[in-house]
């Protein structure tokens, strides 16, 4: 389902389609498997239409069929970080821009998981996945930093999982080519990530 602002008669109370959201928003703090539709749904929070309300009650009818999902901390897995990222390239109905996902496990339970829309516009695929990659190796690399503060500093190296062979091309070249140079920071952040990967940081597979 593809969502947009200039579509369906808008509602004349937005109240009850914001309070929901809200919701929905907290809920996501145990509901991974929902946080891509509410963060669809959270941008349509100004001036909703009986389309978004229509899908937000979607969400509604899948969380009650599925009571027994949630986020499980087992207690006897490996003891070590996995991230994996994705993008939905030019996702955006109304911007075009493309969307980051990324989950952390710690052994096989879910530590950490976002799903945002990026803040520019990407001019292809590998650029959406590539920062979808340095995003997620900001979380690791905040990530590893709290642990440590905790005790827990045997940690590394980190592996990261990216579906993109170009984008993973990209990042363990040393030549920067001039078709990247507009992602120049992420491009950099996420070789000086690579070099480190052979002390303490972070490993990029594909899987």
């Amino acid at each position: 389902m593809k969502l947009t602002n200039y579509k369906g008669r808008k509602l004349g109370s937005p109240d009850v389609f914001r309070r929901l959201v809200g919701k929905l928003l907290y809920l996501t703090i145990t509901r991974p498997d929902i946080s891509f539709a509410v963060q669809v749904l959270s941008q349509f929070m100004h001036e909703p239409s009986e389309d978004h309300l229509a899908a937000a009650k979607h969400i509604l009818r899948y969380l009650k069929g599925t009571p027994d999902q949630g986020v499980l901390l087992a207690n006897f897995s490996d003891f070590n970080l996995t991230g994996y990222c994705d993008s939905d390239w030019g996702s955006c109905c109304d911007s075009r821009k493309s969307t980051t996902g990324f989950c952390i496990l710690l052994g096989s339970s879910p530590l950490s998981w976002k799903v945002k829309k990026q803040s520019v516009v990407t001019r292809s695929s590998v650029e959406a996945e590539y920062r979808a990659m340095a995003s997620t190796c900001y979380e690791i690399v905040w990530l590893l930093a709290l642990l440590g503060d905790l005790g827990l500093s045997q940690l590394t190296p980190v592996t990261l999982y990216c579906d993109n062979q170009a984008a993973l091309h990209i990042s363990a070249n040393l030549v920067f080519h001039k078709r990247t140079k507009h992602i120049e920071v992420d491009c950099h952040y996420i070789r000086d990530q690579l070099v480190g990967c052979s002390q303490e940081n972070v490993a990029c597979l594909c899987e």
